[in-house]
């Protein structure tokens, strides 16, 4: 069951890639945006960074996050079914915030292929999707 769920996410990572942000799946089955802090700045590598789910689409129906169970998975690199996420995130509702989100931290700066994987969670009726998209991972400043 596993080696299946990573080969339907190799396959559909080498639908098509979105460039940018917001990002939509290949086809335009799955839109969605996320978003990371402060003010959608891109992520500094080293650096504890919050991400959250703006907004998911799947086939044209908004889907409520907090109905999903979602994970996003970074990779810097090759995406194969046995290659292993640089980092990852199991987003979770935040009640001060009101959103679904994360802490993320990025080991190195670069480009990053990003992964949203979502299925329902116990007696939601969401369809499991996936989205992916390519994120640049700044530098720290220099001095640090």
């Amino acid at each position: 069951m596993r080696y299946a769920r990573i080969g339907w996410l190799v396959l559909l990572l080498g639908l098509g890639w979105a460039w940018g942000h917001p990002f939509e799946g290949s086809g335009g089955y799955v839109q969605g945006q996320v978003d990371f802090e402060p003010n959608d700045a891109p992520p500094i590598a080293g650096k504890a960074t919050v991400a959250w789910i703006e907004y998911i689409q799947v086939g044209g129906l908004p889907i409520k996050p907090q109905d999903c169970f979602c994970m996003l998975l970074f990779y810097q690199g090759r995406v194969s079914a046995t290659a292993q996420p640089d980092a990852q995130v199991r987003l979770q509702p935040n009640p001060r915030t009101g959103r679904v989100e994360g802490v993320v931290t990025f080991p190195k700066p670069g480009p990053y292929f990003l992964v949203l994987m979502g299925r329902p969670l116990p007696g939601k009726r969401v369809p499991p999707f996936i989205m992916q998209s390519i994120i640049q991972v700044l530098p720290p400043p220099a001095g640090r």
